[in-house]
């Protein structure tokens, strides 16, 4: 830097007019050598001392020095010197970590009783190996080691790569994301297994068949026999067509062969019934709710008190919990002809922004909820073949993709932003039943769905969703695979057969908790007579336990008197009248036969049963000889004859109309 001379006046004010110098930075000119010459080395130039630099250390700068004619000069610096010292001082401060860490180890083996690790306690100490190397063996030494330290780099880098390409390969693999290594099976009955639902959590599993029941199932609690721990019917005589648990999982909806879809808690009691419809009312929107057989029925994805029904009466409904007596919203559905059809599925988006319907025509509909619907938003009528039952829907995770599984035996795969033509088609997926699904794997990478055959057995298919192309095809016994389902979070996979069994896929170090609780744990063990020690085998008799021992408990008026209302003999009641066929080996008797008997009582004549009714009879037979007043008359001598007049208006002949009528042929 140059010499540089600050005076800055200050106000006048208690210090007057005094100056502050900042100081100078004299630089002889003299003693300063810059290399201005064309020969100078390129860059920025070298360090030069001068011969008085020292000795202008130690003198201060004068202050009211006279300012000299410095020229100012930029420095020169040596790249390759400044280098060279930098390795330097490196190597420097390497060879004094080194001799710290010796010093360190000679310390603790005298601490410890030995001389060194490497070398036996009597061994005398070689004042040589003490010393250290020269510069240049030591960097000799580092860089070796450096470059076997590279080596080694080089080496675990490698194998960690292959590590990570195994690794890689192994998850492009997509038969090592299928958790089928396991099965366990669970006996419902001896019919079509129609419906499966397990709560968001994965602890109950409910299924349902065409044999009116619905099992439930906890796999916290079974064991190694697989037993359900309760059986329902909610639905009296009616099958049950689809079941599935609320977003919270504190409730579950049923849809079966009738008009009413049931709301149950958690434990299987009915909480809400939907009202059914007037069957003679043409308007469907005027009606309560539906008057035919329900299809299926769904919730909504973020409200926990709306739900959706379809029916065959051609509509889809959708019920509010609060308000349970009548549908919220009806869409009426139309064909290509304008006439009304029947929907087959409908099912919500992930948002529930939108609804999908199918319907008998094979047309696939899309509707906003909030409405308007006249008519549908989105529609492709020939989405699956006519007359054909499109048995499942199922949308993706990012809420544009559409899975559709036909009754022509096809699956489809749908882009809602491009509805015009489906992106991916699978065939040869045979379905013979109304109700088989499909579904997304939890990372979407893979879908599944099953084959139902009338005869033979059925298969799970997963297809790729990119190209959909076959991936694996797994038998799962001889039946058909009529319902299945992929938790997402359990990551194990259940199937609804058509023998009545219900079977869950899982794998050990895939799957988390769900099956994997129930098939580790042990049988309970019965424990018979003949286990139990000598004095506990015979029956225990409690005298004080019987009813006629208790003590009454303090009961409260209302409840006394209800009590004593039950008791036939407190409250003197008659017996009840006997109908039907064996109405005669009761005690009691019909009204009819009590006041026939009370007049036959009050006449003081023995009851009609014990007397011989010709007997009865020819009681009379003299009294009938003396005064015959009702039947001799009409047939005694004295009797006339009485006929009919005829007069002039009768007719002789019958009218033509009465007449038979006759047809020859000539």
């Amino acid at each position: 830097s140059s010499g540089i001379n600050a005076e800055w006046p200050l106000r006048p004010g208690k210090m007057g007019s005094r100056k502050i110098n900042f100081g100078k930075i004299n630089l002889p000119s003299n003693d300063v050598k810059c290399n201005n010459d064309e020969s100078a080395p390129s860059g920025f130039g070298t360090l030069e001392k001068t011969g008085n630099q020292d000795d202008n250390k130690n003198q201060s700068p004068s202050i009211d020095a006279p300012k000299k004619n410095i020229q100012k000069h930029a420095k020169s610096y040596d790249v390759d010197e400044m280098m060279a010292k930098f390795r330097e001082k490196m190597e420097n401060s390497k060879l004094d970590d080194l001799k710290t860490k010796t010093e360190a180890n000679v310390d603790m083996s005298s601490i410890m009783g030995f001389s060194s690790f490497h070398t036996s306690s009597k061994a005398k100490p070689n004042p040589k190996a003490e010393r250290i190397p020269p510069k240049q063996k030591l960097s000799t030494e580092i860089l070796d080691k450096t470059s076997k330290k590279s080596v080694s780099n080089d080496e675990s880098v490698a194998e960690s790569d292959s590590d990570s390409d195994e690794e890689e390969g192994d998850e492009d693999n997509p038969l090592k994301s299928l958790p089928i290594s396991h099965e366990i099976t669970l006996q419902h009955s001896q019919k079509v297994v129609s419906a499966l639902a397990l709560d968001p959590a994965g602890a109950r599993l409910v299924s349902g068949s065409h044999d009116y029941d619905v099992k439930f199932w906890d796999f916290n609690a079974m064991d190694s026999r697989f037993g359900s721990f309760r059986t329902i019917q909610p639905m009296e005589c009616y099958p049950i067509r689809s079941i599935e648990y609320s977003t919270t999982g504190d409730c579950i909806l049923v849809a079966s062969g009738s008009a009413q879809a049931q709301v149950l808690n958690r434990d299987g009691s009915q909480t809400y019934e939907c009202k059914k419809g007037d069957q003679y009312i043409v308007d469907m929107t005027k009606t309560k709710g539906h008057i035919a057989s329900l299809y299926n029925a769904v919730w909504h994805k973020k409200d926990r008190n709306m739900f959706m029904t379809c029916a065959a009466d051609c509509t889809v409904r959708l019920w509010d919990v609060n308000d349970i007596m009548t549908q919220k919203t009806v869409i009426k559905l139309k064909g290509r002809d304008g006439k009304k059809i029947s929907p087959t599925h409908a099912i919500f988006n992930n948002d529930s922004s939108m609804i999908a319907v199918s319907t008998m025509d094979g047309a696939l509909s899309l509707f906003p909820y909030k409405g308007p619907f006249i008519r549908p938003k989105l529609t492709h009528k020939t989405a699956h073949m006519p007359g054909t039952e499109t048995s499942c829907l199922k949308f993706s995770c990012d809420g544009f993709r559409m899975l559709s599984r036909g009754g022509d035996d096809t699956m489809k795969l749908w882009d809602i932003r491009a509805f015009k033509e489906p992106v991916l088609v699978a065939e040869n997926l045979e379905n013979a039943y109304m109700g088989t699904d499909c579904w997304f794997s939890p990372d979407e990478k893979l879908v599944m769905t099953g084959t139902s055959i009338k005869q033979g057995s059925g298969e799970l298919v997963f297809l790729d969703t990119v190209t959909f192309a076959e991936v694996y095809r797994y038998p799962v016994g001889e039946s058909s695979v009529c319902r299945v389902l992929w938790h997402p979070k359990l990551n194990q996979i259940v199937v609804g057969c058509s023998n009545g069994r219900v079977k869950v896929y899982y794998s050990p170090e895939l799957s988390f908790r769900g099956a994997k609780l129930c098939a580790a744990k042990p049988r309970r063990r019965q424990v018979k007579n003949n286990d139990l020690p000598v004095g506990l085998q015979e029956k225990v008799i409690t005298p004080y336990s019987l009813p006629m021992y208790r003590e009454n408990k303090h009961l409260f008026a209302k409840r006394r008197r209800e009590r004593d209302r039950r008791d036939p003999i407190k409250s003197s009641a008659p017996d009840k009248p006997a109908y039907g066929l064996d109405a005669h080996k009761t005690k009691g008797c019909s009204m009819s036969a009590y006041v026939s008997k009370q007049l036959a009582l009050d006449n003081h004549g023995p009851p009609a049963q014990e007397e011989d009714p010709r007997e009865v009879l020819l009681r009379y037979a003299d009294a009938c000889e003396k005064d015959p007043y009702w039947v001799a008359p009409a047939y005694g001598p004295d009797s006339k004859n009485v006929y009919q007049k005829v007069t002039e208006d009768t007719p002789d002949e019958e009218p033509p109309s009465k007449k038979p009528m006759y047809f020859y042929q000539k």
